[in-house]
């Protein structure tokens, strides 16, 4: 397997934002969490089919056995589709402590911003290449969700 999906994705409707207490003293929440999450064509099972078939272990990370995590965000919008992809959170898990330890320091962490980054890169490519999502619910109202999806990139050599 190149990339391992990480279960647990979190999600929450665009408008779910707490306000600051207003002039009368009150709090107001504008939205709330969606009732219902936005969801792969296929469910779980499909969406780690399609990280099976179509992530690209980037070959650069292969010579160190990088692995890493990266979580991409998106928005899964009311007729499904996906926008505003962003990754964050881009780490560094293992890598060949041997290989490493021949750089100089600064030349490690240039490699390591280096694997984090191809990392976020190929978890963009894949979130651009997925079908339209079924939408996530709030009230029974189809809404515009935010979505957190963790994925784990694996040396597929080693």
């Amino acid at each position: 397997m190149l990339a391992a999906l990480t279960m647990g994705a979190t999600a929450q409707s665009a408008d779910s934002v707490r306000v600051k207490n207003d002039t009368t003293g009150t709090k107001k929440t504008v939205g709330e969490i969606a009732k219902t999450l936005p969801q792969f064509p296929g469910g779980q099972k499909a969406l780690k089919q399609f990280f099976e078939k179509n992530v690209r272990y980037p070959e650069a990370a292969q010579d160190y056995d990088v692995e890493g995590q990266v979580i991409m965000t998106f928005f899964v919008n009311e007729d499904g589709s996906l926008s505003d992809i962003s990754a964050h959170d881009c780490k560094i898990n293992r890598f060949n402590t041997t290989r490493f330890s021949q750089e100089t320091e600064s030349k490690q962490k240039e490699l390591k911003e280096q694997f984090a980054k191809l990392f976020a890169k190929e978890g963009y490519r894949l979130i651009k290449k997925m079908p339209k999502w079924t939408p996530g619910k709030l009230n029974g109202k189809v809404v515009r969700t935010k979505y957190n999806l963790p994925i784990n990139f694996v040396n597929p050599h080693k």
